[in-house]
């Protein structure tokens, strides 16, 4: 490959790749509005797993302060998609859950939609295709995971 057709495949992957997140930022935002949500609070309840999370490590996966992600965890409880829950075995320590009902009934349809939509798209790679996009997502979130944390070690 020459080093022009070379410079020019890195160009294209740079203009897709700021479309790519483009696109994603305003399906998310979209969503968000949706529902009522802004995007802080809608992607925070997004990293809230079934047996749920403490504010300290919605505060180290986000990076929001403590201050901020109680003020989230207060807004998202207040339209009912997540509750406060004493741990079992630390009555200090309280859990955040979500509401997985009402995320269901709130959110289901647009990621029904989008799953199928997504599942067209795959359906077009041989399985070794979707072994290197996986392997090229893999790569890239440790890439933002790595770029993220130098951003905040400043």
């Amino acid at each position: 490959m020459s080093i022009a057709n070379n410079h020019s495949n890195e160009s294209e992957s740079i203009h897709l790749g700021q479309e790519f997140s483009l696109a994603l930022i305003m399906f998310h935002q979209s969503v968000a509005e949706k529902v009522g949500l802004n995007l802080t609070d809608y992607k925070v309840l997004g990293i809230i797993p079934f047996e749920g999370v403490t504010a300290g490590q919605i505060a180290s996966i986000t990076g929001l302060s403590t201050g901020m992600v109680t003020t989230v965890v207060d807004r998202l409880e207040k339209k009912d998609f997540v509750f406060r829950e004493r741990d079992t075995d630390d009555r200090r320590k309280v859990i955040i859950k979500a509401n997985f009902e009402k995320l269901g009934s709130e959110l289901g349809p647009f990621f029904q939609s989008f799953g199928y939509e997504m599942g067209k798209v795959v359906s077009h790679y041989s399985l070794e295709e979707t072994k290197v996009i996986n392997d090229y997502i893999r790569k890239s979130i440790e890439v933002f995971k790595k770029e993220t944390e130098k951003i905040r070690q400043k």
